[in-house]
């Protein structure tokens, strides 16, 4: 079975819960205080199925009192259509406005008009009603049917259910895409734990799976999983479903948060974002990501984009919908995010690629990542989907990353004049280093340079190039052994002072203390040993597990101090990295 989400909306007490109920015989109206004042104070949901067209209606009802702003937008945050509902005995109010430019605002562009309470109006105000209706569906640019209905009578409820069944066949199937639930609610079940509920945006989700929720960055095993009440194995895109998560502490989740896989989207304070209307950079507003709300500041980029700053971190991606609101809760504009995860952000920077950030999102990324390059992964984080390379020039793919091929460019340039300047023997780290590079991109510019090779962590000429003191530390590290050696001992065998000094800059042996000395590999083994202890040690510990004396044990431990490995905490020794 296929599930598509639709949402209702409109004014207050124009019928939106009652017609949802004459469909499919649920009442959304779930609260006490809903049931005790007749209205909608949150989101409810129902379900409509179309058994001959393999399709499932997931219908989420809107409240549509103006104090209940918020609500309406979490109900209009994730759907594919909308149900408008107009009181054919008051026509067109405020909220049947605003609820229609919110769903245009996150990208709604398909629905179906329903004129209510016809039973209850002269034809004359019906008709009336309905031409008020198409006209404000065509200045806001929707091609909408209407149709007219009584909840009372059932009359126009099969037109209704006809008109949806087509506006379903017109939502295509959902794109293979990252998992994306967005949650509405969490709470507790005995005998279960957390449950977190919610609308399948994208992707699908299996019992026994590892989802994260962001941006609380937990995550879980899912035990089980619901669908108006049923235990299913699967969720899918379109899809109502509760996902019980007993590794989440529900109290730590708040309405908008997003249940994905780990590493499927990207979360940030700064974005950037084109909107529909110019607002006024500076002042504090009240961002929507779907249902998730922000404060946030806008600071001009140029025309009607802008670098975006909130308080808090949200997931989102590009192309993903946001609404905009002022302080007092009016909503402004709407907009898409150019970019969920900015890492440049200079005003500068990013008006000089504009046109890449506009019309080639790759490119503008690998602009701001430089030499350290982009996984795939990274961009599909971005992007909701793997970057297409096939016949692109400017792209070069090294290893698991992508670099832009300019930028390859310029480091073999600076890469010709390290080398043009350290003569015949470079260390190949140094130029890790200061070139802030990884291993495949320095073998991809030393394949277009052409002349030098790489041997024994030296970057050498091909015709003539010697390693340094390679015969006289390839004797050290053998003499040295498994074993501590002094200064002076090692001076005794044969070994020149310069070769040990150049064999401690190079790490191939470290100095432990004033006069202790010992192999980088002994020095590797000493430390999975004490790593072995846990978190952490105390000095009795680490000389019961390395069984060295405190001549060469207290060393070993202050150089490890020093080289920021582990901290001393009184009589304990905490590992920090």
């Amino acid at each position: 079975m296929r599930y598509v989400l639709f949402a209702t909306a409109g004014h207050v007490d124009h019928g939106k819960t009652s017609l949802i109920k004459a469909l499919t015989g649920i009442d959304t109206d779930r609260l006490p205080e809903e049931k005790r004042r007749g209205l909608s104070i949150d989101i409810g949901f129902a379900y409509l199925d179309f058994p001959e067209k393999g399709i499932r209606l997931e219908l989420i009802d809107v409240p549509g009192h103006e104090r209940f702003i918020r609500n309406a937008i979490a109900g209009l945050s994730a759907v594919s259509g909308v149900v408008l509902v107009v009181d054919a005995g008051e026509g067109v109010m405020p909220q049947t406005v605003e609820h229609l430019r919110i769903a245009k605002g996150m990208g709604v562009r398909r629905g179906v008009g329903v004129l209510t309470k016809i039973d209850r109006v002269e034809p004359e105000l019906v008709a009336l009603a309905e031409e008020e209706l198409k006209d404000l569906l065509r200045r806001e640019g929707l091609s909408f049917p209407v149709v007219r209905v009584s909840s009372v009578s059932g009359e126009g409820l099969e037109e209704l259910r006809s008109v949806l069944g087509d506006l379903l066949e017109e939502v295509g199937e959902a794109e293979e895409e990252p998992l994306r639930i967005v949650v509405d609610s969490a709470f507790t079940v005995r005998g279960y734990g957390t449950v977190l509920r919610g609308s399948c945006v994208s992707g699908s989700v299996r019992v026994g799976e590892e989802v994260t929720v962001e941006p609380l960055g937990k995550s879980s095993r899912v035990r089980a999983l619901q669908n108006h009440g049923v235990f299913v194995e699967r969720a899918v895109a379109g899809e109502r479903v509760a996902l019980n998560l007993p590794e989440i502490d529900r109290n730590e989740v708040r309405r908008g948060f997003w249940i994905v896989r780990k590493g499927g989207y990207v979360k940030s304070r700064i974005l950037i974002a084109e909107l529909e209307e110019s607002v006024r950079p500076g002042g504090v507003y009240r961002i929507f990501f779907g249902m998730r709300e922000e404060e946030g500041r806008f600071r001009t980029i140029e025309g009607r984009v802008y670098l975006l700053r909130l308080r808090g971190e949200v997931v989102s991606r590009r192309g993903d919908r946001l609404l905009v609101l002022n302080s007092s809760g009016r909503l402004l504009t709407s907009g898409r995010v150019l970019h969920p995860a900015v890492e440049i952000s200079s005003k500068g920077f990013v008006r000089k690629h504009l046109g890449d950030l506009l019309d080639n999102f790759l490119i503008y990324l690998l602009r701001e990542r430089g030499s350290r390059g982009m996984r795939r992964e990274e961009v599909l984080s971005r992007t909701g989907r793997y970057p297409e390379l096939s016949g692109s020039e400017e792209v070069v793919v090294l290893g698991d990353r992508l670099y832009l091929r300019e930028h390859l460019h310029l480091l073999a340039d600076r890469l010709r004049e390290k080398l043009r300047e350290a003569g015949e023997a470079v260390p190949k780290d140094r130029i890790l280093r200061e070139l802030s590079i990884e291993e495949e991109v320095l073998s991809y510019l030393l394949s277009h340079l052409k002349g030098w090779c790489v041997r024994e962590g030296y970057l050498l000429r091909e015709t003539g190039g010697n390693l340094p003191y390679e015969e006289e530390v390839q004797r050290l590290l053998s003499f040295m052994g498994r074993d501590f050696r002094e200064e002076e001992e090692l001076l005794s065998a044969g070994f020149e002072r310069e070769v040990l000094r150049f064999a401690v800059r190079k790490g191939y042996i470290h100095r432990i203390g004033e006069d202790l000395l010992i192999s980088d590999g002994f020095l590797q083994e000493l430390v999975a040993e004490l790593r072995s202890l846990g978190e952490e040690f105390t000095l009795q510990e680490a000389k019961s597990r390395l069984g060295l004396t405190r001549k060469f044990l207290i060393p070993l431990l202050e150089h490890l101090d020093r080289l920021r490995l582990t901290v001393r905490e009184g009589n304990v020794r905490r590992w920090i990295r």
